[in-house]
């Protein structure tokens, strides 16, 4: 059995992917909103429209990695390290699923007049209904990007400590190439939050439905991370 070693990092996933995606994603954002306002005020800043299939798209590769990655968790070096990756499979679930409303935003069936009384946006979903469903795992998210996407590598880098491939770390945290989708998903929000602590808004055009653009980072940040393991297994077999 060859487990990959740590020089391989480079080799992981695709430029295209890690590199050109993310980046293809922000600036696609900003030129739409530069070149046509009216239509990407319609079509992504509509609750019910291009964002949130968008994400739910860009999440069903992962979706697909953590079902493979979970099937194949025997050869895994920890045990634990399957039940955090199915783990991790099921909250890209709950956050496709979310974005759809479980499919109303498809289907455009009606929201059950239970869910419907308590659903801020009447819709057949639980994000809208408190923020334990919401703000509170997007902290936990977004915290997660910050610390494994980035500040891991930093420390790493600082330290020169790396890790082993017979190491759990080497499987738990993200893989150095999720650096610069981490990085994005977290500078998008950051011009609103400083402007708005001065009592002010992004100029045009960056005045874009931020949170939209990073929940499209976060789902690049998940699918990533799962097919970069799927990835790193699959070559313990070759």
């Amino acid at each position: 059995m060859t487990i990959p070693s740590d020089t391989d990092e480079s080799r992981i996933l695709p430029a295209w992917a890690w590199a050109w995606l993310p980046i293809g994603l922000v600036a696609g954002v900003l030129a739409w909103r530069i070149v046509d306002e009216s239509s990407y005020r319609a079509h992504f800043e509509n609750e019910l429209g291009f964002a949130e299939n968008g994400t739910a798209v860009l999440l069903i590769p992962g979706i697909y990695a953590a079902l493979i990655v979970w099937r194949l968790r025997e050869r895994l070096p920890f045990r634990l390290l399957g039940f955090w990756y199915g783990l991790v499979g099921l909250g890209c679930v709950y956050f496709a699923g979310e974005e759809l409303s479980w499919g109303q935003s498809l289907f455009h069936w009606e929201t059950p007049e239970l869910l419907e009384r308590v659903n801020d946006q009447g819709e057949t979903n639980i994000h809208n209904i408190s923020s334990w469903f919401d703000q509170k795992p997007r902290l936990l998210l977004e915290l997660w990007v910050l610390f494994g996407g980035v500040l891991f590598h930093v420390w790493s880098k600082a330290t020169g400590r790396r890790c082993p491939p017979g190491h759990w770390a080497y499987w738990f945290w993200p893989a150095r190439q999720l650096i610069p989708v981490s990085v994005l998903a977290l500078i998008v929000m950051m011009p609103k939050r400083i402007l708005e602590s001065f009592g002010s808004l992004p100029p045009p055009p960056f005045d874009i439905r931020e949170t939209e653009l990073q929940e499209y980072l976060f789902a690049v940040f998940l699918t990533l991370y799962l097919w970069s393991v799927l990835t790193r297994l699959r070559a313990t077999s070759s």
